[in-house]
């Protein structure tokens, strides 16, 4: 038996829910960086490194979660109205 016969047997549902758990690491991370590398830079311009770092990194960390609250609660929603247009069977 070959290794590329196999099949795995994935749904969607599956894959959505990996989808969306890879994008809230992938948000933190990069607000991480990105913001906690602001305040790096203007930590370095302004003399106080530490202070601006660290609320960079608050302040990605904040805008992260925001950011995965606001797709999951609009994926949420979008699947509750779609249930509702469906006809009953």
């Amino acid at each position: 038996m070959n290794a590329r016969d196999t099949e795995f047997p994935i749904s969607d549902k599956d894959r959505s829910t990996s989808d969306m758990a890879w994008r809230s690491v992938s948000y933190l991370t990069a607000g991480i960086l990105f913001y906690g590398g602001i305040g790096w830079l203007l930590g370095k311009y302004f003399g106080h490194q530490s202070a601006f770092m660290a609320v960079g990194v608050i302040l990605g960390i904040s805008l992260a979660l925001y950011l995965t609250y606001a797709r999951v609660s609009f994926l949420e929603r979008d699947a509750t109205t779609s249930d509702l247009r469906k006809p009953p069977q």
